[in-house]
């Protein structure tokens, strides 16, 4: 079993080593401590520093003639286009008054699906879609991602 205490770095484009994959989805991206199996079978155990949150493209293992990096997978979504304004506070604030992550994609508001939020938002008559797509919770997106 591979242990990985810390992130290497960004991959990069270019690579003569073989890239093997770990598939995430968000909730797996937040935890530091965790077995996982690759895509070509390997077993790694994460001892990450408490807090870690990995991002897609995070070289986790290198070391020739192979290296392990994160991929985020798309994961079931609510898509909310709020307008007007008074309506993009309303879903905001259900969302952060159930404690839910909130993420941002150009003008799109994303939370991942839960029924409990999708009662609320047809109480409130808030236009929704499901979709699937890589969630990133925006306390991710309001700093740059550096180790």
């Amino acid at each position: 079993m591979i242990i990985v205490d810390k992130i290497l770095g960004r991959v990069g484009d270019q690579s003569d080593l073989e890239r093997d994959t770990v598939q995430l989805d968000w909730e797996g991206r937040q935890k530091a401590r965790q077995r996982l199996i690759t895509q070509a079978g390997r077993e790694i155990a994460l001892a990450l520093p408490t807090g870690t949150v990995l991002a897609s493209g995070d070289l986790l293992y290198q070391k020739f003639p192979m290296e392990i990096v994160v991929v985020s997978i798309p994961e079931k979504v609510f898509v909310l286009r709020a307008e007007p304004e008074v309506q993009f506070g309303l879903l905001c604030y259900q969302i952060g008054n159930l404690h839910r992550p909130i993420g941002f994609d150009g003008t799109d508001v994303l939370t991942p699906y839960e029924p409990v939020l999708e009662n609320q938002f047809n109480r409130f008559g808030l236009a929704y879609t499901v979709e699937d797509r890589i969630f990133t919770h925006s306390a991710s997106q309001l700093h740059s991602h550096v180790h």
